[in-house]
């Protein structure tokens, strides 16, 4: 048994001498070979002692170095801050007339933070958070009899606000050392409210939780010696459709569900950022 244990000991400690170990003769006429192809005067040392291998070794040091370099060199990550202006515009689906008083336009203003992330020479993803509060109402009538509702508005009681989350994949159109231009597409996630009520033409409400697609696009111009950058924004996002008299709307002053039009949304936002470079 403890000469089974010593020749498995043995095989375990010359085997990777076997595997790894090479030949060298340090003679500078060279070594003589034997009959049998043997080196008289041959030494072996390991693989990894080799002048060879250390040469192959410092190479690939040296080229995943210039590989690491040319990465980092591509890759930045902007954090910023943006003053924001959300347009909400409603009007009747498939250009269908709204006789009676609706809302046509609401505008939220509010801030938020984000982060971009450039990985490629042409290709960036960014990320938002946004908060803000309802900041004008406007009123409409398309029946052409009606004078201009802007005329005639007694606001007794205004407030909404509206939160959102984005995420975006933008493709840089032209750019140089200190500017740029993007375009791309996002995916927002919003959730928007608003309470309304005027002496003149009643109250009107909604409650809207969507997801939907957007089209985003900015400029960015970059102060290269303090490495921050001034950036404006412009997304518009895809229209989606309401019943403007619901459980959790009252857009249109129709007192019936059934009678009610359907209306279409579309929401644009413009925005200013500052931010940093890393």
């Amino acid at each position: 048994m403890k000469a089974l244990i010593s020749l498995f000991l043995i095989i375990c400690l010359y085997l990777p001498s076997l595997i790894y170990a090479v030949e060298v003769c340090n003679i500078p006429s060279g070594c003589p070979i034997d009959a049998s192809g043997i080196c008289i005067g041959c030494i072996e040392i390991d693989e990894e002692d080799t002048e060879e291998y250390k040469l192959e070794k410092k190479i690939d040091e040296e080229k995943e170095k210039r590989e690491s370099e040319r990465f980092w060199k591509n890759v930045s990550l902007k954090l910023y801050g943006t003053h924001a202006s959300q347009t909400f515009s409603f009007v009747g689906m498939n250009n269908s007339k709204i006789g009676r008083p609706y809302i046509n336009e609401v505008t939220y203003s509010g801030l938020s933070i984000g982060a971009r992330l450039k990985l490629k020479s042409k290709f960036s993803y960014s990320i938002s958070s946004f908060r803000g509060n309802a900041n004008t109402v406007k009123l409409n009538s398309d029946d052409a009899s009606i004078s201009s509702l802007s005329d005639n508005t007694f606001t007794t009681e205004m407030s909404g606000e509206l939160l959102y989350t984005d995420a975006t994949i933008d493709y840089t159109l032209v750019s140089n050392e200190y500017w740029m231009l993007f375009v791309g597409l996002g995916v927002i996630n919003y959730e928007a409210n608003l309470i309304y009520r005027d002496l003149t033409y009643g109250s009107f409400k909604y409650e809207i939780d969507e997801q939907n697609l957007f089209f985003n696009s900015g400029f960015n111009y970059q102060f290269i010696q303090s490495n921050s950058f001034l950036g404006l924004g412009f997304k518009v996002v895809a229209d989606s459709t309401h019943k403007s008299n619901s459980t959790d709307k009252k857009i249109t002053q129709y007192n019936s569900s059934y009678t009610s039009p359907m209306v279409k949304l579309r929401i644009i936002t413009t925005s200013i950022s500052f931010g940093m470079i890393f």
